[in-house]
């Protein structure tokens, strides 16, 4: 934790170059590196294809245009988010409309001691790995801030992100979580519009944050 901390970056725009002032402080892109390539992917396809979506590594997606089926053209394109621990389970569906959306959570990434599952993902005000949620998907006009924003909720726990997409209504979230009982699941909704979603999954309890977010 002694080494944690955007005060240890200083970046010179002058010069474009990046100075550590903690001799332990290390940068690690991975959490909007994905992202900043689909960004610029999508604004070379973008000046002669209406029409695409493209991914990196799945967690991170970049979507233009509609679906175009043989039989018709469907509004957007449509993605599933699958449950984090049960990945052959979809929980629901997303119509992304020219936005991105970017995924973080311990699927794939994580350790056991002891019995019990952590993620890899650390709560840099501990340096303990974040247990509130499960996943967090996030839905935006960019990429990169998709992937940034999805580690940083997963950080955050569920009602500082509900603050966090108060104060900026061009976000929107998926947040998959640990029901009380055990072995059960809860999919918060943050900032989602009723014709942007559809529940897949009869097995998870859904949250709609929809007017909690107008009455804050």
């Amino acid at each position: 934790r002694k080494a944690v901390g955007s005060q240890w970056l200083k970046v010179e725009h002058s010069n474009r170059t990046v100075r550590f002032e903690h001799p332990d402080l290390e940068i690690n892109l991975g959490s909007i590196g994905k992202g900043f390539a689909l960004d610029r992917c999508g604004a070379c396809l973008a000046v002669d294809v209406d029409d695409f979506i493209i991914h990196g590594g799945y967690s991170s997606i970049l979507a233009h245009g509609n679906r175009q089926l043989a039989s018709e053209a469907r509004n957007g394109w449509q993605i599933a988010v699958r449950h984090p621990l049960k990945p052959q389970q979809r929980l629901i569906e997303l119509t992304l409309n020219d936005c991105a959306a970017g995924t973080s959570g311990s699927a794939n990434q994580f350790f056991s001691h002891q019995g019990k599952r952590y993620s890899h993902l650390l709560d840099p005000r501990t340096g303990w790995p974040a247990e509130e949620m499960l996943s967090a998907t996030v839905l935006s006009s960019s990429a990169a801030d998709s992937d940034a924003l999805a580690t940083a909720f997963f950080v955050m726990g569920v009602q500082r992100t509900v603050q966090f997409i108060k104060d900026n209504p061009q976000v929107r979230a998926v947040l998959v979580c640990s029901g009380e009982r055990s072995g059960a699941t809860d999919v918060h909704l943050v900032g989602l519009s009723d014709d942007s979603w559809k529940l897949l999954s009869d097995t998870v309890t859904l949250i709609d944050h929809g007017t909690e977010l107008a009455g804050m």
